[in-house]
């Protein structure tokens, strides 16, 4: 670790980004040692008073700013009130007058905020756009968008771009003072009977925000996890701005095999290897009819956190095949394994879809229904794939029930006839 002698030698050459390389990596020993924390807030007071000797054109200088704004953000090095004016205000010197005014009017009662706020609203009126009918290029949250925001700050197990309930309602209330926090909104929801699960009530509050808040929330959190998650953050970004997925450059990042067709997840217990090598070709063959197919043995390795796994990727498929055999219903019944979990999931949605079932497709693969089927879920016509010599007519009947394209269509009435 180092020391506090090292942190003061940084301090006196003015070596910015590895005190602040610091101020992340040691964030729990400074919070435990008196020692680190008083050269901490010496580095913090320094680096904000010596900034204003620095040129505004000075790139490396803007990027230790944001650094240590995303430190106070993410909550990991927590500046005091003066310190983040101050902080805010350089940022602001140094951005183009569209960007500065984001962050001026956090505090329009500095005397710089202020100047900020006049210029930009001089310049929308010298446009003929007035202050309040400028607002940025409306947000399309698409729920491609919204999973792939959603995946970035989901995983739990990365303190830095995690975003728990309250971190994120912290956030949408730094652009929105007046919104409700997190235990106020919790019981509002409770109060209200809706899901306070929080993939759905971060949609929810995304989508029911001034459109323009909800870009500027939206772009703060990719600003906070960009230096941890550069791929994932840029590819939002380009989705953002309206640019074409196959437009977006990949040479760096773990490939995407993402197709324009339908999503499918597919849950199976693994019963066997001749079970699974079945449900293998299955999900081989609808990724050949152009079904991209979220199957655990394409992306799960050793190590892999299947919670993880699960919770993202059924909230992202359009459709879920379920495949029953008695094994199936076993773990389901019984909460065990990666089935149970799965199951477990899915029974919130599966309630939601009780009288019109849009999502789920039951297989019936082994056995009978009484016992290879849970009893809730018997209530729905599942597709027989028990018997070999009918695997052509069975695969016909799901991939037309994926793609929504039935055998049988309703006709349309036609008119009367002249009697």
């Amino acid at each position: 670790m180092i020391s506090q002698e090292d942190l003061y030698k940084y301090l006196l050459n003015e070596n910015w980004k590895e005190i602040l390389d610091f101020l992340y990596s040691e964030r729990e020993n400074i919070k435990n040692d008196t020692l680190l924390t008083f050269a901490s807030n010496t580095f913090v007071s320094e680096f904000l008073q010596k900034v204003e000797k620095y040129s505004i054109n000075q790139n490396d200088i803007l990027e230790h700013l944001i650094t240590l704004n995303i430190l106070h953000h993410g909550r990991f090095y927590i500046l005091t009130n003066d310190q983040h004016t101050k902080l805010t205000v350089e940022i602001a010197k140094r951005k183009p007058i569209e960007e500065a005014y984001n962050y001026a009017k956090n505090y329009p009662e500095d005397d710089f905020c202020k100047q900020i706020i006049s210029d930009f609203n001089l310049l929308q009126m010298k446009k003929g756009v007035s202050h309040e009918k400028n607002k940025e290029k409306k947000v399309s949250l698409s729920i491609e968008i919204y999973n792939r925001l959603f995946e970035l700050i989901n995983n739990q197990a990365d303190t830095s771009t995690y975003f728990s309930g309250p971190r994120f309602i912290n956030t949408v209330r730094f652009f929105s003072p007046y919104f409700p926090t997190y235990p106020q909104y919790i019981e509002k929801r409770n109060e209200e009977g809706k899901s306070t699960s929080r993939k759905i009530f971060y949609y929810d509050i995304l989508k029911d925000l001034d459109e323009n808040i909800s870009l500027q929330v939206i772009r703060r959190i990719l600003e906070i996890t960009k230096p941890f998650e550069n791929h994932k953050v840029e590819y939002i970004e380009h989705l953002l701005n309206g640019q074409p997925l196959q437009k977006v450059k990949n040479s760096e990042q773990i490939e995407d095999n993402v197709s324009a067709g339908p999503v499918v997840f597919i849950s199976y217990s693994w019963d066997n290897e001749e079970h699974k090598d079945w449900v293998l070709k299955l999900a081989n063959r609808l990724s050949d009819d152009g079904v991209e197919v979220i199957l655990d043995r394409f992306y799960l390795r050793p190590g892999a956190n299947l919670q993880y796994f699960v919770e993202n990727n059924l909230g992202r498929a359009h459709r879920v095949i379920i495949i029953f055999t008695p094994n199936y219903k076993l773990k389901a019944d019984k909460r065990t394994g990666g089935v149970g979990y799965e199951y477990s999931i899915m029974n919130v949605e599966l309630y939601n879809n009780m009288t019109k079932n849009e999502k789920f497709i039951p297989l019936l693969r082994k056995g009978n229904m009484s016992e290879s089927i849970p009893t809730f879920m018997q209530q729905f016509i599942h597709i027989d794939v028990t018997k070999d010599e009918n695997v052509e007519n069975s695969y016909n009947d799901l991939i037309r029930e994926i793609y929504n394209e039935p055998e049988i269509k309703l006709p349309k009435i036609g008119k009367k006839p002249n009697l």
